[in-house]
C-alpha cells in the first residue's frame, strides 16, 4: 500500500523529455520507485553528456551523479548533483567506497554499445546499486529491418548517429542484449521497443511504399531501440535459478544409442526424478514446430541436420533455451575413426555452437577445444547410473584366474596391445579375454579363451561386465587430440561393474586415474603392458584396493547424484520460457533527437 506522501509527491510530476527512450527510462524509474516507495531516488547516470536528461531527472526530485568523459557541461550548468569527469571504466576503478551500494538506479542511455567489455562493466556497476536497485538501459537494435535490407544490398554503411553509429564497438539484438544482462547476473523485468520505420533507417523502394501507405509498424521488424529495466530480483524470477524446466526435449540422430542414453537420457531422467518434469527424446529428423509449444528447453545431441538446425533457430525465436551437447571432438575426427561427418553437417555443427545458449561437453580438455568456437561451454561429466548395489571388492577379486576386458565402439589403435594379450594368455593358463565392439577384428588368431561380442547397449554391456569375476579392463589409447578429448566413461563403467582398470598414461584417463591408487597407468609399450598386467593378475589384494578407491571416486565425480547437480547448475542461469509478454511497443513513425 503506497503512503499518501508518496502519492502526493509523484502526483506532481510533469515530465517533458521528448526523446522516446529517455521518456521510457524515466517511466521505468518512476515505476520502480513507486513499487519500492522511494521518495527521493539516487541515480548514477553513465554518459550524461551535457546533462539535459540529468536536469529533467533533478526537476522531478531525483539525485543525479553524472559520469561523462568528453564534456563537463553537465557540471558547469548545474544539471547534476555530483560529477565524475572520465570513462565508466575509470569511475568504477576509482570511485569512493561510500558510493558502493548507494544508488537506486544506474542509467545507461546508449552506452553499452560503446564499451569494449559491457559485461564486465555491468558487473562492476552492479556494485553501486542497492540490493533492490535497477539498471535502466537503452540500446540500438541491429536486427532492425532497415539494417537487414542494407545487408541484403551488400552494404554496411556506418553513420554519424543511429544503429550503425561509427563509434559503436558492439551490436545487439534483443537476444544478445538479454543474454548480456543474464551473464552479468541481471534479469530484464521490463522491456520497451522504440519503433522506427524501415525508410527512416535505410531508404529503398519497398520501404518507400511502406512509408507512403503508413502501415502499422511490426515491433519484431521495426524495433530501432530497446529500453530495458533490469534487476537482480528479475534474474531470480526469469531464470531457472529458483525453478526447473518442466518439459525437456532432446533431439538425437540415434535416440536409442548407447551414447545418447548414457549421455542424456539416463542423467536427465535422474534429474527429472529429483525435479519433477517430463523428458522426450526423439530422432532429430522427427522434429516439427508443434513440439515448441511443449518444450521448455531443447537439447541437440552430436550431429546436426538442416531440418534440426532450422528447428533450433525457431526455438531461439520463441526464446526457448537451446543447448548443444557433444561428447567427442567431432569437428576433428582422426583418420582411423570409423565415423565420418560430411562437410555440410560439420558446417551446421559449427553454426549450432554459435547459436546455442549453452554448449555442454564431457571434459575440461574438450571444453578448451570447443571454446575456439564459443564462450558458452560448460562441462557436464559423463556418469554411470546403476540400479545395482555397489560391487563388493572382496567378492569381485579373489584369485589369479582373471579375465581381461577390451571394449571399444570405434577402431581405436590397439595394435600395440594385441600381441601383449596373446603373450599373457600363454603365460597364464587360466587367463581369459572378453572383446566387445569393433576392435574384435584385431583378434584374427583363434583361441578358445578369447570371447568376442558385438556392440551392445549399456544394459547388456553392464550385464556382461557384472558377470565377470577378477576382471581387468584394458583402456589402450593413442596420443591424438581426438582421443585426449574423449570421456573416461569406460573407467566409470568398469568400476561400477567391479572391474579394475589399466589404461594408457594419456588423457583423459591420466586426468582421472591416480596411478596405483584407483587404477594403473602405463606407457604404450608391449613390455609395460605385459609386466604390469602380469603383476596385477597375480595380486588380487592389490586389485581389491584399486577397486575400493575407484568406487569412491566414481561416487564423488561420476554418479547419478553428480549428474543431477550438474544439470541443475546448467539450467539455473538460463532464461525461463517467457510466460508473459515483456514488450510495450511505441508505434511511432520517427524519433526526435535531443
Amino acid at each position: 500500500m503506497l503512503s499518501q506522501a508518496y502519492k502526493d509527491y509523484y502526483g506532481k510530476i510533469n515530465f517533458a523529455i521528448k526523446n522516446n527512450s529517455h521518456t521510457q527510462t524515466f517511466l521505468f524509474l518512476r515505476e520502480h520507485c513507486s513499487r519500492k516507495e522511494i521518495l527521493h531516488p539516487r541515480v548514477l547516470e553513465i554518459g550524461c553528456s551535457n546533462g539535459y536528461f540529468s536536469a529533467a531527472l533533478r526537476d522531478n526530485g531525483v539525485y543525479v551523479y553524472g559520469v561523462e568523459p568528453y564534456s563537463d557541461e553537465a557540471l558547469r550548468r548545474g544539471r547534476v548533483d555530483d560529477f565524475f569527469a572520465g570513462t565508466v571504466e575509470d569511475f568504477c576503478a576509482t570511485a569512493p567506497e561510500d558510493l558502493h551500494g548507494s544508488f537506486d538506479a544506474v542509467i545507461l542511455g546508449d552506452v553499452l554499445e560503446h564499451l569494449v567489455d559491457p559485461k564486465a562493466m555491468l558487473v562492476s556497476l552492479g556494485g553501486f546499486l542497492k540490493d533492490d536497485g535497477v539498471i535502466l538501459a537503452s540500446v540500438p537494435n541491429v536486427t532492425h529491418i532497415g539494417v537487414r535490407s542494407m545487408l541484403a544490398d551488400g552494404m554496411w554503411d556506418y553513420q554519424k548517429y543511429g544503429i550503425l553509429d561509427a563509434t559503436h564497438l558492439r551490436f545487439f539484438s534483443w537476444r544478445t542484449l538479454r543474454d548480456l544482462f543474464l551473464d552479468a547476473g541481471f534479469g530484464i523485468a521490463k522491456r520497451y521497443n522504440v519503433l522506427l520505420s524501415e525508410f527512416s533507417v535505410y531508404p529503398s523502394l519497398a520501404a518507400w511504399g511502406e512509408q507512403s501507405l503508413k502501415q502499422e509498424l511490426n515491433p519484431q521488424d521495426h524495433t530501432f531501440q530497446h529500453v530495458v529495466m533490469a534487476s537482480r530480483e528479475a534474474y531470480r524470477q526469469t531464470t531457472y535459478q529458483t525453478a526447473t524446466p518442466q518439459h525437456i526435449l532432446v533431439l538425437s540422430p540415434k535416440p536409442d544409442s548407447v551414447l545418447t542414453r548414457l549421455r542424456l537420457t539416463r542423467p536427465l531422467g535422474e534429474f527429472l526424478a529429483a525435479h519433477p518434469g517430463k523428458l522426450s527424446v526423439i530422432h532429430s529428423a522427427a522434429c516439427n514446430l508443434s513440439l515448441l509449444d511443449w518444450a521448455d528447453v531443447v537439447i541437440a545431441h552430436r550431429e546436426i541436420n538442416i531440418l534440426e538446425f532450422e528447428f533450433l533457430k525457431a526455438a531461439r525465436r520463441r526464446e526457448i533455451p537451446v543447448i548443444y551437447d557433444t561428447d567427442d571432438l567431432l569437428l576433428h575426427l582422426p583418420e582411423w575413426s570409423l565415423h565420418t561427418i560430411p562437410p555440410a553437417e560439420r558446417a551446421l555443427m559449427k553454426s549450432t555452437l554459435a547459436l546455442a545458449d549453452r554448449v555442454t561437453c564431457t571434459t575440461p580438455i574438450l571444453k578448451k577445444e570447443l571454446e575456439h568456437h564459443t564462450d558458452a561451454v560448460q562441462v557436464i561429466p559423463n556418469v554411470i547410473i546403476s540400479a545395482a548395489p555397489l560391487p563388493v571388492p572382496e567378492k569381485r577379486h579373489y584369485s589369479s584366474s582373471c579375465t581381461l576386458v577390451l571394449a571399444s565402439s570405434d577402431a581405436t589403435l590397439v595394435d600395440g596391445i594385441v600381441p601383449s594379450i596373446y603373450t599373457l594368455l600363454k603365460m597364464f593358463d587360466t587367463l581369459q579375454c572378453v572383446v566387445i565392439g569393433n576392435v574384435a577384428y584385431k583378434f584374427k588368431i583363434p583361441s578358445e579363451r578369447i570371447r568376442c561380442y558385438d556392440m551392445c547397449n549399456e544394459e547388456t554391456f553392464s550385464q556382461l561386465l557384472s558377470g565377470i569375476g577378477n576382471g581387468i579392463g584394458l583402456l589402450p589409447l593413442d596420443d591424438s587430440l581426438f582421443s585426449s578429448c574423449k570421456s573416461p566413461i569406460k573407467f566409470w563403467h568398469y568400476t561400477a561393474c567391479g572391474i579394475v582398470t589399466v589404461a594408457s598414461n594419456l588423457n583423459p584417463y591420466a586426468h582421472y586415474i591416480d596411478n596405483n591408487v584407483n587404477g594403473i597407468l602405463l606407457d604404450n609399450t608391449p613390455d609395460a603392458w605385459c609386466t604390469n598386467l602380469s603383476r596385477l593378475i597375480r595380486d588380487y589384494r592389490k586389485r581389491r584396493l584399486l577397486l575400493t578407491n575407484a568406487l569412491k571416486k566414481w561416487q564423488a565425480v561420476a554418479s547419478g547424484k553428480v549428474a543431477v547437480e550438474a544439470w541443475r547448475a546448467l539450467f539455473a542461469p538460463l532464461p525461463q520460457r517467457p510466460g508473459r509478454e515483456l514488450t510495450d511497443a511505441a508505434h511511432l513513425p520517427g524519433l526526435e533527437r535531443e
